[in-house]
């Protein structure tokens, strides 16, 4: 039988020449493979690709939550724009609305759940609980980093405040405390003209009885978050002396001690003779209430924060308006106040990402959008064109520097901002034995 090598030939040749195919062929995928498992890109890496002008995909950006500004806050608000739009291609960020009668308990149970705020508004001075109970994050490292750069543009002091065992928790921006807008218009129509220097408790009390009796409004606005300042301002002034008040500050002294106990009772005498807006209700007035009474000449004198002064003024249209000092009792003329600021939990997810915001809204390009709208801040670097400015800074070395009987404990702090002077206006001397009885375990466990 014949047989055709050449035929045989031909097929090993062509089936030689596929698998040469086959095998560069899986040759190539291997090494295709290869390189899409190579080890990913390190963090450096990362940060020099360029971003895209259309911001980064949200996939790719640090998620962030921030509790930074109250719904009465416009310069915090303001704040809130700054923020998401400096970082608009690097961190997703998600705002809270900031309450001051919830802000400690929000962020105790943040840490509690592990659901962290990345960088909350607090007071600098009010820091105690946070720090003792390992809450807050130490800021000290960030501050001295770059040769203390971004320590070196607050105020020198400034950062004192915030400084518990040589560390520092939390910073300030602006120093806060409250004041009395005038309505001089009203005051000149039933004949009633402003001492100079510091008003006392009894000539302040004498101005709303004029006011009322000839003027027949209820003189005072207080709107009802802000009630409790009426009691407060008069534990620091009513005391003869430092010791007491110290003594009093540390919480030796019990809330059913004479002396508080007719604090209260002056006080209650404010809402008994129908003194605070808009009489009967007064307990329950908001803001917005108070100020369109206030716009309207419904009231003579509102209470407000120095912070918000300026704009309220501004709001109500008003053209004949003073700013007063809080009354005192007693020889004691100095102002219950403080500084907001703020901290950054110590379960905060990305520590670096919070402080690198931190600095931005503490930097004199955010805080001059304060001092703009009359606000004072702690920080070097800002400029004052406003010739009213000191108003609304006069009292700033004025402010008790000795800790408030509320920072004794949470739950002295959450009665007194939440449920006074409401609670002794209806049950008396039962409301000062239950916050002595916070007052007691407080110091029991310190």
């Amino acid at each position: 039988m014949k047989v055709n090598l050449f035929r045989k030939q031909g097929y090993r040749e062509d089936t030689m020449n596929l698998s040469k195919v086959r095998i560069a062929i899986f040759v190539c995928l291997m090494l295709l493979l290869c390189a899409c498992a190579g080890k990913p890109p390190n963090s450096s890496e990362l940060t020099d690709k360029p971003v895209p002008e259309s911001g980064s995909p949200i996939e790719q950006r640090i998620k962030l939550t921030l509790m930074i500004a109250s719904t009465e806050d416009t310069n915090a608000k303001l704040e809130e724009e700054l923020v998401s739009k400096h970082f608009a291609d690097k961190y997703d960020i998600t705002f809270k609305i900031w309450e001051a009668a919830h802000a400690e308990r929000e962020i105790k149970t943040s840490v509690a759940s592990g659901e962290a705020l990345d960088l909350v508004m607090y007071w600098p001075g009010e820091m105690k609980n946070l720090v003792n109970g390992n809450l807050a994050l130490d800021l000290t490292p960030y501050l001295e980093a770059n040769n203390g750069e971004w320590k070196s543009s607050f105020l020198d002091g400034a950062l004192n405040t915030g400084t518990y065992n040589g560390k520092v928790y939390a910073v300030p921006n602006t120093p806060v405390y409250p004041v009395l807008e005038v309505n001089k218009d009203i005051l000149d129509q039933v004949g009633v003209d402003l001492p100079d220097g510091p008003i006392s408790w009894d000539e302040f009390k004498n101005i709303l009885s004029i006011i009322k009796e000839k003027a027949g409004i209820a003189p005072l606005g207080l709107q009802k978050d802000w009630a409790s300042w009426t009691v407060r301002e008069l534990f620091y002034s009513v005391w003869p002396d430092e010791q007491k008040l110290l003594a009093w500050s540390k919480g030796q002294i019990p809330f059913t001690d004479p002396t508080i106990v007719n604090v209260f009772n002056e006080v209650k005498e404010l809402y008994d003779k129908e003194y605070v807006y808009p009489g009967k209700g007064a307990l329950t007035t908001t803001l917005d209430q108070v100020n369109t009474a206030f716009q309207s000449g419904r009231i003579a004198i509102k209470a407000d924060l120095n912070s918000l002064a300026k704009q309220s003024i501004k709001g109500s249209g008003l053209r004949n308006i003073e700013i007063i000092s809080w009354p005192h009792m007693g020889t004691r003329t100095k102002v219950l106040g403080g500084y907001n600021g703020y901290m950054i939990p110590i379960n905060a997810k990305h520590p670096e990402a919070s402080v690198e915001v931190l600095k931005y809204l503490t930097s004199a390009e955010v805080l001059q959008h304060r001092v703009n709208s009359g606000v004072p801040v702690m920080v070097k670097g800002v400029t004052v064109d406003d010739p009213n400015f000191a108003e609304y800074s006069k009292d700033i070395g004025k402010i008790y520097k000795e800790q408030e009987i509320l920072s004794l404990s949470p739950s002295i702090a959450d009665y007194m901002g939440n449920n006074m002077p409401a609670n002794f206006l209806f049950y008396g001397m039962d409301s000062l034995k239950e916050l002595d009885q916070l007052r007691q375990e407080a110091i029991q466990h310190d």
